[in-house]
């Protein structure tokens, strides 16, 4: 868990994730999860990888930047094979 900010009260609450894809590589199928959580100055997107935090997160403001840019990570695995 996250340690708790200077100010803000409560520990940070995992939201709905913003999407969930699968890459299949040899025998193995990997996953990837675009996590949401709140955070004190807005909701922050993670990108967790086979269960791992990648170097991926980013704060956003509002649901609309947060739709947006979850679109475009979507869109972006897509690229790349995920499905």
């Amino acid at each position: 868990m996250l340690p708790a900010l200077k100010g803000w009260k409560s520990p940070p609450q995992r939201l709905a994730d913003g999407f969930r894809m699968t890459k299949p590589e040899g025998i193995q199928t990997h996953v990837a999860v675009c996590e949401a959580w709140t955070n004190p100055d807005g909701r922050e997107l993670r990108l967790i990888l086979d269960g791992r935090s990648l170097p991926i997160a980013t704060v956003v403001r509002s649901a609309e930047e947060m739709r947006v840019l979850v679109e475009q990570w979507r869109a972006a695995m897509l690229e790349k094979g995920w499905s």
